[in-house]
């Protein structure tokens, strides 16, 4: 029952990360106007208009723009943190939110929750501004880590890396124990999974058996990977975990809203991923029994 109740967590809070700021309010109007403008309906200040306001497919949105499809407004104003005189996804997203929600902390009511736990400072840089509108900004930063745009850049693109083997591994462990006892006997070669079928790892033991080649084919793969990481300068137009890798036109020819949402999917999978490998870790310590074994609700079609 524990193991369902932590499953059923898990899930929640993912459904939980990605919908909460897009909860229905009704009929809410702009807190700020300015010279009688900005009276609009929560119907009419919606992501899913960006697209439709982006006329030139550019990616952001001008004044121009801005002022044919809602007339005269103070959206601008509102909207662009950067100064650029253009409004990008991100920034209409902030908005939207600030139109929901009201303007305390960009309309993020993660961050005003964080603030008021005190898992984050008032005066941090992801309470509002530029840093605020990274994608998956939930407002947890205890230590105050995330001291300028460029750290913050370089943690979240640590965290995207670990997320993506996380979700790599999360898959791959019971797959191992799954499959490897078929395959070693179909290829003649050692079985390494322990006595009772637990895979090989650091608090299980059995690395010993992998063969070095292995880990040095790892490692010369990690190192290619990290050589472009690094050449990268984190500033504001970087894309935390983007190594232009896209062979099958997945993100790179997509419109702003869809990237922006495949950015959050792929944050909050590794995020849980990142738990799910704990939890198989532990659990296979603890208990003392394959992982596939410990919840076979889950993997019983496979066995």
């Amino acid at each position: 029952m524990f193991r369902l109740s932590l499953i059923c967590v898990l899930v929640g809070q993912a459904i939980c990360f990605t919908h909460i700021n897009n909860i229905p309010v009704m009929r809410m109007r702009c807190a700020n106007v300015v010279n009688n403008v900005c009276k609009m309906e929560l119907n009419d200040l919606d992501t899913n208009t960006f697209n439709d306001i982006d006329v030139d497919k550019s990616g952001t949105i001008d004044v121009v723009e801005l002022n044919n499809y809602y007339g005269k407004n103070n959206y601008m104003e509102l909207a662009d943190i950067n100064n650029d005189k253009k409004i990008d996804y991100p920034e209409f997203e902030r908005l939207v939110n600030i139109n929901k929600f009201g303007k305390k902390n960009g309309g993020n009511l993660f961050v005003r929750n964080a603030i008021n736990w005190g898992l984050l400072k008032k005066d941090s840089i992801l309470a509002d501004g530029e840093a605020s509108i990274l994608v998956g900004n939930k407002g947890f930063d205890p230590l105050n880590c995330a001291t300028d745009i460029g750290t913050l850049k370089k943690y979240r693109e640590a965290e995207i890396k670990h997320g993506r083997l996380a979700m790599l591994a999360s898959v791959g462990w019971p797959l191992s124990e799954i499959y490897h006892p078929y395959l070693s006997k179909l290829s003649n070669k050692m079985n390494l999974l322990s006595f009772n079928g637990k895979a090989p790892s650091l608090l299980n033991g059995g690395l010993d058996k992998i063969n070095p080649v292995f880990f040095m084919a790892i490692i010369v793969f990690t190192a290619t990977f990290e050589s472009v990481a690094l050449n990268n300068e984190h500033t504001n137009n970087t894309i935390p975990g983007d190594l232009s890798f896209d062979p099958l036109k997945l993100y790179v020819d997509k419109d702003p809203k869809t990237k922006r949402d495949l950015e959050l999917k792929e944050l909050n999978n590794g995020r849980i991923a990142m738990l799910a490998i704990t939890y198989y870790a532990i659990s296979e310590v603890v208990n003392n029994i394959p992982v596939i074994k410990e919840t076979p609700f889950l993997f019983k079609s496979f066995l």
